[in-house]
């Protein structure tokens, strides 16, 4: 059977037509990360990172709408130095991942994404007493409790950063017409627009130079044994918009299908796992949810978030934790998080490999957005 129809990513329509060292200087190189395999799902195919030992406590990261899973990395190295064995991946549309055409960007889509990464490891993450937890921000929280709902017998944790699904209000230009509504016909250049006035960024003016007639062979860079480098997201966020032929479509169609707002149903059905009254075979029954908030947060507002979760669940089923910054707010502070997560599982950061992100304090639009998700 053949693979629906499908956008693929920047890994088939850039990289295998420049050479080795101007794939090195992309704002998003395809060996950013250890571990790196492309993995053909249903959908298309997809990028997963995974590294760490192989008998360390498993831990899955889903990032948010926009900034694809290198958001994660320094707080993915900072528990692989603690012992713990991590995987990430693009969701479709974004980074190295392919765009699925006739299918809504939906949860279920995303959810099922996850089933997929799973099930790419040379390792087993579930069944038999295998089980993981997961790390997830924004758009990848509502994802996450998805994907837990339905297979809450291989969940052991759950921590959530600035979870969408209960927002209150969209952030700014996420309520344009012609962007949420289907039956509202508007052009390809319009579209475009809007989006890159989301995302922050430039029209498409500094790409390099492809040559389709002349196709490179830059061989297969070996990938880093652990995470060094510093990422600049907004970068990020110009190549993939630059590059990536499918993302304004990935994009536009999770602000329509998403599960960004009105996700009260998978929260309470969440919550009640966590509070003792479904599945209690689950190892995250009857036990607490660790949210990280931006304290300058606008989007995902935590006092909010955690005032509308006292309908679900007991105040003294959550740990709530503040960081410095708005809603782009887990990059900068990869080490703080690392180490509040660790604190909540009852580990300890290393600290001879810690590695501590340095960025500027002016985080210029990323933080007004849920694009730096």
């Amino acid at each position: 059977m053949g693979l629906p129809n499908t956008i693929p990513s920047p890994l088939s329509t850039l990289i295998p037509f420049i050479t080795r060292e101007e794939a090195a200087e992309l704002a998003y190189p395809p060996n950013a990360l250890p571990g790196a395999r492309d993995v053909d799902g249903f959908y298309g195919r997809m990028r997963v990172y995974e590294w760490g030992p192989e008998e360390g406590k498993k831990v899955l990261f889903v990032h948010g709408d926009a900034t694809p899973c290198l958001i994660f990395s320094k707080i993915a190295q900072g528990m692989v130095d603690a012992g713990y064995r991590v995987m990430l991946f693009d969701l479709w549309g974004r980074g190295y991942s392919d765009t699925p055409l006739e299918c809504r960007h939906d949860d279920r889509l995303f959810a099922s994404q996850i089933s997929s990464v799973l099930l790419s490891s040379p390792i087993s993450w579930t069944g038999n007493g295998n089980t993981f937890s997961i790390v997830a921000f924004s758009l990848g929280g509502p994802i996450a409790m998805t994907f837990a709902n339905a297979f809450s017998s291989s969940i052991q944790s759950v921590v959530l950063l600035g979870p969408a699904g209960m927002m209150r209000k969209l952030p700014k230009g996420y309520d344009i017409p012609t962007l949420l509504d289907a039956g509202i016909a508007s052009s390809n250049e319009e579209r475009y627009e809007n989006v890159r006035e989301i995302l922050g960024v430039s029209p498409k003016s500094t790409i390099l130079d492809v040559q389709r007639e002349k196709q490179e062979d830059p061989g297969v860079e070996e990938c880093p044994d652990r995470v060094e480098k510093t990422y600049d997201m907004q970068e990020i966020l110009q190549w993939q918009f630059d590059y990536h032929q499918g993302h304004v479509h990935s994009f536009q169609d999770t602000m329509r299908y998403g599960p960004l707002m009105n996700q009260e149903e998978t929260w309470a059905r969440f919550c009640n796992i966590l509070s003792g009254h479904r599945c209690p075979e689950s190892p995250l029954f009857n036990t607490r949810l660790l949210l990280i908030f931006g304290e300058d947060d606008d989007i995902v507002v935590g006092k909010e978030l955690l005032h509308d979760l006292e309908v679900y669940m007991a105040p003294d089923k959550m740990e709530a934790e503040y960081v410095p910054g708005g809603h782009g707010f887990p990059y900068p502070n990869s080490e703080k998080i690392t180490q509040i997560i660790l604190s909540f599982w009852g580990s300890k950061a290393s600290k001879s490999k810690a590695t501590a992100t340095t960025l500027p304090n002016d985080l210029s639009k990323s933080e007004n957005i849920i694009k730096d998700s």
